[in-house]
């Protein structure tokens, strides 16, 4: 955002600002201001947010947020349905989420996030979102999304979990990952 803030609009101001903040509660209102624009509207309001840069603000605060040692899931889960909304649109949202640091950031908090049904479900659209792109399909695979994934079955499956590997192998197979 090198535009200064007189002559930026609204919505540059609020993913600079969502960048820049540190207090969870303005965080939380920029978020929810967001998504209901977003909400609110048709498609051409994400596109031109994407256009402006919102992707990139959003993976930004992710990656600020995440590393914490003990992470604000009261900020991370809203951010995480925002990415996934927005990543839906963005066709380049894997190669930047890869640049930000965002793809391993989100499988590790899927990893220590599996107990929990609203935070996984969270990480688990984020990483189906960031799969878009080919080589994060294949970063995610070489850093064992798929065993992360797998274990998050229940155990009542385990009859199941055979048909559901090979499912997934001759899934990834056609598609050249494996």
């Amino acid at each position: 955002m090198t535009a200064t803030l007189s002559s930026s609009s609204g919505l540059e101001v609020l993913l600079s600002t969502l960048q820049n903040v540190g207090d969870v509660e303005s965080t939380l209102n920029i978020l929810s201001v967001l998504d209901e624009l977003l909400s609110a509207g048709t498609d051409r309001r994400i596109h031109y947010m994407i256009k402006k840069g919102g992707s990139e603000a959003l993976l930004t605060a992710l990656v600020k947020y995440g590393h914490t040692f003990s992470p604000n899931y009261t900020i991370l889960i809203p951010l995480l349905h925002l990415l996934a909304k927005v990543g839906h649109k963005d066709r380049r949202i894997g190669m930047k989420a890869e640049e930000a640091g965002a793809v391993l950031l989100t499988l590790n908090l899927l990893k220590h996030n599996g107990q929990h049904a609203r935070r996984t479900a969270a990480c688990l659209w984020v990483i189906q979102v960031f799969c878009s792109s080919v080589s994060t399909a294949n970063l995610i695979g070489e850093n064992h999304g798929l065993d992360v994934i797998y274990r998050l079955i229940p155990q009542y499956t385990t009859k199941h979990l055979h048909a559901v590997n090979t499912a997934v192998d001759s899934k990834l197979n056609n598609q050249g990952v494996i």
